[in-house]
């Protein structure tokens, strides 16, 4: 089972809310660092979207904290694609290095998208001005509400690894979620994101939808 689908909703609590963007921070079985789901209304089509999650190159204007984000590999066969992502830590903390898979979905009912974010640690070697992030699982899903909105909902648990205390960072574990969907909401209005991106989509109806509790909240 997905790290993501055993997250219990009666456990989580609401850190923060306004008319469009809701956060949660939730335990998760066996570490000592929280995990968060928000579920935001974006003001903007589903493809809108799509084209700014999918331009890497644009993600250290929105993405918190991201110094540098790069793709190391595109997959071929609708597989996905490997991402290197460099992230600021407040001194003396070193950055930390994260290299991940994205694998993209749409259910061919309901348009709904899904893109599940997994660790691959080991894919390059290591840099040793930077702490390696080891362990981290994350998903979007992006679902249309109508020609002009839809809904975004971003999950993520990372362990960050090296020698940030837990407690340190699960005070700030909202500020990701808070600083890269408000990004989003002002980034998806530019002019080059009203195109539909031709990125590759796994079509099936069997993807994470483990977050329905946090819409309903």
């Amino acid at each position: 089972m997905s790290l993501l689908e055993k997250i219990n909703s009666s456990t989580c609590a609401e850190r923060f809310r306004n008319d469009w963007l809701k956060i949660f921070t939730c335990p998760v079985p066996s570490s000592n660092f929280l995990s968060f789901v928000a579920v935001a209304t974006i003001d903007a089509p589903q493809h809108s979207v799509l084209s700014l999650l999918y331009d890497v190159d644009a993600a250290t204007e929105w993405v918190w904290k991201t110094r540098e984000m790069r793709v190391l590999r595109e997959i071929t066969e609708n597989e996905g694609r490997v991402v290197y992502q460099l992230v600021s830590a407040p001194w003396p903390v070193a950055d930390r290095e994260i290299i991940t898979r994205s694998t993209a979905y749409m259910d061919p009912e309901t348009s709904e998208a899904f893109i599940r974010i997994e660790c691959l640690p080991d894919f390059i070697p290591e840099n040793p001005g930077y702490v390696r992030v080891r362990q981290m699982e994350g998903a979007w899903n992006i679902l249309p509400l109508s020609e002009g909105s839809c809904r975004v909902v971003f999950r993520l648990h990372v362990e960050p690894g090296g020698e940030i205390p837990s407690w340190l960072a699960n005070i700030a574990v909202i500020d990701t979620p808070y600083h890269t969907l408000c990004n989003m909401r002002d980034m998806v209005r530019r002019e080059k994101y009203r195109n539909p991106v031709e990125a590759p989509f796994r079509s099936s109806k069997d993807f994470l939808r483990s977050y329905e509790d946090f819409v309903d909240a």
